[in-house]
């Protein structure tokens, strides 16, 4: 690398990290935090390339937005947190990024070692000593790929570059890396940096034999279906999950976490046609997908063959992951897809009364042969989450990118969405809630020419700390519109309640404890405290004008808040 005018190791982090192609960091400061911010100011007056600060007021939104950055560029961004409890604060977005396997580096303060009074960078405050804990890396050792502590300068160069290798290498993942301010303070290493041959793997084929078994599988069975989540995370993995399904007439469905097929793809199935394949199919294939059907509502026959791709298809960190596989194949899926396509494709594909049979048979086990139009719904009335889909479907372009994090509403936001083009689908790809709000910048700033848009219920638009999200989208310059799907509650505790007491207390009463706002907050007094644009909607009739407001709003350089409310 070439030498840089770098005079502290808190400076020589800071150009190291661009050099490896960060390009922001995201910062929660603190007493901790001081080297970094003067070697900020130090080298922005040096001319010393470095990546874009932006300030965050909470930890949770700030992970949230370099995951966000990640799903959309593949690219693994900083994020920077006070001690342990800055750690802390990333709450839930830890377990996000284990189950996305999104790659994230996370640089975490650690209190001073020195003591002495003339100690540099020693301790100096009170919680010096309180924030001293025994195992600071324990609180995300198990959702993080990787920890590790940098105790002196001379290693920076190898301990940066290793945590940007192993975020983004493999099956990518959180790095975290603790540093004292004592050692940031310490002057950069004499020798010489480098910041290259951090060789990241090529991504794993399919080996030939399992390849040739499997394709052969797909071009021989009568009713196969593809089953995916977020296969289509990569663009280029979804058009050669679109060739695959039109060249073998297979059905492709599954929750979609991304856009996996584009709507108008006669193979597309939607999440609630998924189950009525998934039991009558003898044949399938699961794709880059942790969850391929629920037992309690669906398996497939016992006669049918089940196949599996994923980097890791014994899914180790989930220890009861016990789905009957047939054939487990380790590969990166957007690799096996494409190497799939072109062997289905060299075997001529499937026979022509195959095909039709397939498409039939579809058809048929999804109700779609029934020719049953759904019947418009009246002009007026309370809004449902399939009315505010139509009415995104109006008012969106297809570049323009949704951020789904709608819980109980997922299914009917993310598989009625009609979607043309890969990449314009975002998901938090785990159970931590909160995700969309600081996600929805993060996905601004890579796309900084498209609208973004998060659609969320009511629960997880305050899980997502909207305040800091909001400003947070102010410091950074990334608008984003939020849809709240406002049910006055928490309708996803509420469901396994009457669903595992039909007859219980509860459901008599029509009321379950815990899962009702009795004094709901103001969403739109919120959203304009915030500098935001904010509005309520009470009839689908207001939503097609609401949502082109809140997306000029946006134009504008205005994030904007719509509050929908929905039935109970």
């Amino acid at each position: 690398m070439k030498t840089a005018n770098v005079a502290t190791c808190a400076e020589e982090i800071l150009h190291l990290l661009h050099e490896h192609g960060v390009e922001y960091l995201f910062l929660n400061p603190g007493t901790d935090s001081a080297p970094l911010q003067e070697a900020v100011a130090a080298l922005q007056a040096r001319g010393v390339a470095i990546p874009r600060v932006v300030t965050c007021s909470f930890e949770s939104v700030a992970l949230a937005a370099a995951h966000g950055y990640w799903q959309l560029t593949r690219r693994p961004q900083a994020v920077f947190v006070h001690v342990d409890v800055g750690t802390q604060n990333l709450g839930a977005m830890v377990h996000d990024v284990l189950r996305d396997g999104a790659g994230v580096v996370v640089l975490a303060g650690k209190t001073p070692y020195g003591t002495a009074a003339d100690a540099v960078g020693g301790r100096s405050n009170e919680i010096h000593w309180r924030q001293d804990v025994a195992d600071q890396a324990g609180i995300v050792r198990g959702y993080a790929k990787w920890t590790s502590e940098l105790t002196r300068s001379a290693d920076t160069s190898v301990v940066v570059g290793r945590a940007l290798q192993v975020a983004a290498g493999g099956r990518p993942g959180m790095a975290y890396l603790m540093v004292s301010r004592d050692v940031l303070m310490e002057p950069a290493s004499p020798l010489s940096r480098r910041a290259t041959r951090f060789a990241r793997p090529s991504p794993p084929a399919v080996e030939p034999a399992a390849l040739s078994r499997l394709a052969e599988l797909l071009v021989t069975a009568q009713r196969p279906v593809i089953v995916t989540s977020r296969l289509g995370r990569s663009p280029a993995a979804a058009r050669s999950l679109a060739e695959l399904a039109a060249a073998a007439s297979v059905p492709v469905g599954g929750r979609p976490e991304a856009v996996n097929l584009v709507t108008a793809h006669p193979m597309r199935v939607a999440p609630s046609e998924t189950d009525a394949l998934v039991a009558e199919a003898d044949l399938v294939v699961c794709l880059d997908c942790d969850v391929p059907w629920i037992p309690r509502a669906v398996t497939p026959p016992p006669d049918a063959t089940v196949a599996q791709i994923e980097l890791d298809p014994v899914h180790a960190d989930m220890p009861l992951w016990a789905f009957p596989v047939d054939l487990a194949i380790t590969a990166d899926p957007a690799v096996a897809v494409a190497q799939l396509a072109r062997a289905v494709r060299e075997r001529g594909g499937v026979p022509a009364d195959l095909s039709r049979a397939r498409r039939a048979w579809m058809a048929s086990a999804t109700g779609r042969s029934d020719g049953v139009t759904p019947a418009p719904r009246p002009a007026r009335g309370v809004p449902e989450a399939a009315d505010v889909v139509a009415a995104l479907d109006q008012v969106l372009r297809p570049a323009d990118v949704v951020v789904e994090e709608a819980v109980t509403n997922s299914a009917a936001v993310a598989g009625g969405l009609s979607r043309a083009e890969p990449g314009t689908l975002c998901t938090p790809g785990g159970p931590g809630l909160g995700w969309a709000l600081g996600a929805s910048v993060g996905v601004k700033l890579a796309r900084p020419a498209d609208r973004v848009v998060a659609v969320v219920g009511d629960g997880a638009f305050m899980f997502g700390v909207p305040t800091a999200a909001l400003c947070l989208a102010a410091e950074a310059g990334a608008p984003f519109v939020t849809i709240v799907l406002n049910n006055d509650g928490y309708r996803a505790s509420r469901l396994p309640v009457t669903d595992l007491y039909p007859d219980g207390a509860a459901a008599a009463s029509a009321e379950v404890p815990g899962t009702r706002f009795r004094r709901p907050p103001d969403f739109v007094a919120l959203a304009e405290a915030c500098g935001a644009h904010g509005e309520r909607v009470t009839d689908r009739s207001q939503l097609v004008a609401a949502l082109t407001r809140a997306l000029d709003a946006t134009d504008a350089g205005r994030c904007a808040v719509v509050d929908v409310v929905t039935p109970r």
